[in-house]
């Protein structure tokens, strides 16, 4: 059988990614007043990549949520604690975050891993950030109605100085064209968004297939298994701000795919998680479901440490290398 693989810079968070290149993004922002999405280990956030500062206050931010709600905000609504201000709504609890800082620590090394020349410009020339995070802590909550809400106000906050917008949940951008905030008005808002990934190439050529029994491939998952107990004591030790992911394939009549779950639980035989991201080719499941992959099952693993660095990835090293060997070809 063959299964069908996608680069790891599309299922994974953005820690995945940028930890490999040693970096850390915005969300991980030293400044104390700058609030922390829920729930844990995810950022559900939009960001604007700006080519300079801007200034914030509550009446702008007020105004900004009553245009993209379509209601009426009022200021005292709005906590405001510069570079930060906090929104309590009808919608929901959500941040507005405006620093003068870029938002990656080492923008020029990222850009210089992406192919794409528009996109590596944006991160590379960006100046200055702001965000629409959510501060809920709904693990059940439809992230796509979130994503629209989040939509609504930030495309009320795009402007000249916008290089382009960034999720770092799914590890996606999109330049700041003529087509960006119709993407941003649709019902699903995060679809038009394109990976990231250092390839820099599009859904559709990112997606391959490699053989069950390739012997790079049973080598990576053998030595993950190896591992597997090295997993485990972390998840047992675990810190509230660490994010556990794990990796095995989920079957549809004759095809499968392998997919991420963000550990939610583990008990005796399985691994409960939340689905990363919409899978290629599987129909039956989307981003956010709750499945299950039996241990002896787990083919990968991955966990941060808290430190911007991550554990594990075998099969991870070996997808990428595919994935770049196919984009040279």
């Amino acid at each position: 059988m063959k299964t069908s693989l996608t680069p790891a810079s599309r299922h994974l968070p953005r820690f995945a990614l940028l930890s490999a290149f040693g970096l850390l993004s915005g969300a991980a922002f030293s400044a104390p007043d700058v609030p922390v999405a829920t729930p844990p280990h995810r950022m559900i956030s939009l960001v604007l990549l700006l080519n300079e500062p801007r200034s914030l206050n509550t009446t702008t931010v007020a105004q900004a949520a009553s245009r993209g709600w379509d209601t009426q905000v009022p200021e005292s609504a709005v906590t405001a604690n510069p570079p930060s201000f906090v929104i309590k709504s009808a919608p929901g609890r959500y941040a507005i975050n405006s620093v003068d800082k870029p938002y990656f620590n080492d923008s020029s090394k990222l850009a210089d891993e992406v192919k794409d020349p528009a996109l590596a410009g944006a991160i590379r020339e960006h100046r200055a950030w702001m965000s629409v995070d959510w501060l809920g802590n709904d693990d059940k909550a439809d992230l796509r109605v979130i994503y629209q809400h989040i939509s609504q106000v930030i495309v009320q906050l795009i402007g000249k100085d916008t290089l382009a917008i960034y999720n770092p949940d799914t590890d996606q951008f999109h330049i700041n064209d003529a087509t960006l905030i119709e993407h941003l008005n649709s019902p699903d808002p995060l679809q038009s968004l394109i990976p990231a990934g250092v390839a820099g190439t599009t859904a559709a050529a990112d997606t391959f297939s490699i053989n069950d029994d390739d012997p790079q491939l049973l080598a990576a998952q053998a030595e993950a298994r190896k591992n597997w107990p090295e997993f485990m004591q972390a998840y047992l030790a675990r810190a509230k701000d660490q994010y556990f992911a794990v990796k095995g394939r989920i079957l549809e009549g004759d095809s499968g795919e392998y997919v991420w779950l963000q550990v939610t639980s583990i008990d005796d035989k399985l691994v409960h998680g939340i689905l990363d991201s919409d899978p290629e080719t599987l129909k039956k499941v989307k981003r956010s479901a709750e499945l299950h992959i039996p241990i002896a099952d787990v083919d990968d693993w991955l966990y941060s440490t808290g430190k911007g660095e991550s554990h594990g990835g075998y099969t991870l090293r070996l997808f990428e290398t595919l994935a770049q060997s196919k984009t040279k070809n």
